[in-house]
C-alpha cells in the first residue's frame, strides 16, 4: 500500500513537471452562436476527463439555487460516475445541500428533447437544449425542485470555446444561460410553493483534475441597471497569476465580451479556517480591469467532505489537494452587487 501511494505520487510530481514547461493557449475573443452539440456530453479526451453543467438561480424571494450536474472519470482508480449537488440558500431561514453520486452506467440520455437523467430510479436530471428547446432543471431530495427558463437570453461560447493548457490539457467553456426569468416550484412533505426569479448556467470539460490544472477559479453573475453581466476565470497552474476564461455585460443593447489577461489577489482573510481572496483585480486584454470586492459568505462546499477521514488522507495528496468553493456576494469598484463563486486549492 505504502509502495502504491508513493508511486502515485510520483506519476503526480512528474505530471506537474510536464505541465510548468507548457503553455495557455486562449480562445479567440469574439462571440460565438453556440450548436445543440455544445451541449451535450462531448467525448471523453483523458483519464480524468470530467464534464460540468452548472445553474445559479435567484429567487425574487431572497433565496437561492446552485445545482451542479455532473460526470466524471477517475482512470481506472475507481468507477466512472455522474452526480448532482444541490445547493439550496436562505429557503424559510435554512440552507439545505444534497450531493448525490451514481454510477456512470446508470446514466439515461435520450433525443427530442435532450434530456440527462442520473439514474432511473431517481428524479435528477436536465431536459432540453438552451436556444432550441424548452430547458428546466429537476432535482428531488428532501426538497422536490423544478425550474423554467422562460426567457433565456441567447447563449454563446468565446471564440470555439477551447482553451489549451499545457501540450495535452484543455478547457472548454460554454455560457448557454447568460441570464434568463425563471419559474417553477419547490416542494416539501409539508407544501408545495411556486417560485420565480432569475437564473444563470454554464456549462465547461476539463481533460484532467481541476487540481492538476488550476490554483482557483472566479465565477460571478448579476443585474445592473439596464442588463446584467457574468463571467467565468481561472488562473492555470505555474501561470504567474494569468488568466483563461471569460466576462460578458450586457447594457441592454448590446453584449460585450472581454478576455481576462490576468487575476491580482490585493487581499486575503480568513473565512471558515481558511485565508481566502476577498478582493481581487481583473485584467483585460483591452487595457481595462474590474476590481471585486467579497462582502458576504453564504456558503462553504469542500469536495472531500462526504469522505471520512482516512480515505481523505490517502485521496487529498494524489489529487493535489481539495477543491474548496466558496459562494456570496460581492461588490465591484463600480458598485455593482454580484453574486461570486470562488474555488481554490487547499
Amino acid at each position: 500500500m505504502k509502495q502504491s501511494l508513493i508511486a502515485i505520487l510520483c506519476l503526480f510530481l512528474f505530471h506537474q513537471a510536464l505541465f510548468a514547461q507548457g503553455y495557455i493557449e486562449k480562445s479567440h475573443p469574439e462571440i460565438t452562436e453556440l450548436t445543440q452539440d455544445d451541449f451535450k456530453i462531448h467525448k471523453k479526451q483523458g483519464a480524468y476527463y470530467n464534464e460540468q453543467w452548472a445553474y445559479h438561480v435567484i429567487l425574487d424571494n431572497g433565496a437561492q439555487i446552485y445545482v451542479t450536474y455532473a460526470v466524471h472519470h477517475f482512470a481506472g482508480l475507481r468507477n466512472s460516475s455522474s452526480s448532482g449537488r444541490l445547493s439550496l440558500l436562505n429557503w424559510k431561514g435554512e440552507n439545505y445541500s444534497s450531493p448525490r453520486e451514481y454510477d456512470l452506467n446508470n446514466l439515461i440520455l435520450q433525443e427530442n428533447p435532450y434530456k440527462m437523467k442520473l439514474h432511473p430510479e431517481r428524479d435528477i436530471w436536465i431536459e432540453g437544449i438552451p436556444g432550441f428547446s424548452e430547458h428546466h432543471f429537476h432535482f428531488k431530495g428532501k426538497y422536490e425542485i423544478h425550474i423554467n427558463f422562460d426567457q433565456p437570453y441567447p447563449g454563446f461560447k468565446p471564440g470555439n470555446g477551447i482553451f489549451k493548457l499545457g501540450d495535452e490539457d484543455e478547457l472548454g467553456m460554454f455560457v448557454h444561460i447568460p441570464f434568463s426569468r425563471v419559474s417553477g416550484y419547490i416542494a416539501d412533505d409539508q407544501d408545495t410553493v411556486k417560485v420565480s426569479g432569475i437564473g444563470f448556467m454554464d456549462h465547461i470539460y476539463q481533460t484532467n483534475l481541476a487540481t492538476r490544472l488550476f490554483e482557483s477559479s472566479y465565477k460571478f453573475n448579476g443585474r445592473t441597471e439596464n442588463g446584467f453581466s457574468g463571467g467565468y476565470f481561472m488562473v492555470p497552474k505555474h501561470s504567474s497569476n494569468k488568466a483563461i476564461g471569460y466576462t460578458y455585460f450586457y447594457d441592454g443593447k448590446t453584449l460585450t465580451l472581454k478576455n481576462p489577461e490576468k487575476v491580482t489577489v490585493n487581499k486575503r482573510k480568513e473565512v471558515l479556517v481558511t485565508k481566502i481572496p476577498v478582493d481581487i483585480t481583473v485584467n483585460y486584454e483591452d487595457g481595462s480591469s474590474d476590481t471585486f470586492y467579497f462582502s458576504e459568505v453564504e456558503e462553504k462546499v469542500a469536495m472531500l467532505d462526504e469522505l471520512s477521514a482516512f480515505k481523505k488522507l490517502i485521496i487529498k495528496p494524489f489529487l493535489g489537494g481539495e477543491v474548496l468553493f466558496y459562494r456570496g456576494r460581492a461588490q465591484t469598484n463600480t458598485k455593482e452587487e454580484v453574486y461570486f463563486n470562488l474555488s481554490l486549492v487547499d
